[in-house]
């Protein structure tokens, strides 16, 4: 074998040796201080974001920032009343004879839905013992809605438990309208309670196998709502005036 044909032979297998590649999955190496420094950025921008849209919300809707600072609340309780066997001189306060709603009404200053709110709440709570926590608007009581959240004892011969509610009453220009939900737990199924509804009262729809009733004598609507053996009573009402 000749000289150059060795020689031959030795460069054309390196030049068909290839060279090793870098892995392609392979990312350059960053350091840890690199990346807790771009975290560290991105955190800051963000905070710096939301700060912002705050502060936009509140310049643009102004009204959403003085009702939730403006809110005020009030706590009372009230029993039953019963019918008295005799007259009883009237106290010289006449704010002894006020309701917890009628007195918060006042309290707060609100006159167009004074009346409404008061009737909404003594139908609410009737039968019962309760506390109520009512809420008005601070700045302007009286061109804003007023509601109270309730919660309700009975301790009546053929029902005794615990029930919750919220009334509420809006100004509509010189008038006022309003209602209230009662919640009630009943330990009868609902097909007996629907028995037991005044007489008159329809069945107007089935909302995903709870039954709705239209009460009889404008009374509202009743949502019964089955819980194994149990119903919950959701009664609705609403008012104008």
């Amino acid at each position: 074998m000749t000289r150059q044909s060795i020689e031959d032979r030795i460069l054309t297998r390196s030049e068909s040796v290839a060279l090793p590649e870098p892995p392609a999955g392979s990312p350059p190496a960053r350091s840890s201080a690199w990346r807790l420094l771009r975290n560290t950025a991105l955190l800051g921008a963000f905070a710096i974001l939301v700060a912002a849209a705050v502060i936009v919300s509140f310049r643009f809707f102004p009204a959403l920032g003085t009702f939730v600072a403006g809110t005020a609340s009030a706590q009372a309780q009230a029993p039953v009343q019963a019918e008295s066997t005799q007259a009883a001189p009237a106290p010289a306060d006449s704010s002894a004879n006020k309701n917890p709603f009628q007195a918060h009404v006042a309290q707060a200053g609100v006159r167009t839905c004074a009346n409404l709110f008061a009737t909404l709440g003594q139908a609410l709570t009737a039968g019962s013992t309760y506390a109520v926590q009512t809420q008005w608007d601070k700045t302007s009581p009286d061109t804003h809605a007023v509601q109270a959240l309730a919660g309700m004892s009975y301790n009546l011969p053929d029902y005794k438990t615990e029930a919750a509610g919220i009334v509420y009453a809006s100004p509509l220009g010189q008038t006022c309208e309003g209602g209230f939900v009662r919640v009630a737990p009943f330990q009868r199924s609902c097909q007996e309670v629907a028995g037991t509804l005044p007489k008159g009262s329809l069945l107007a729809d089935n909302l995903s196998n709870t039954m709705l009733f239209n009460l009889a004598n404008n009374g509202g609507q009743a949502l019964l709502v089955p819980t194994g053996n149990t119903c919950i009573v959701v009664s609705v009402a609403r008012m104008g005036g």
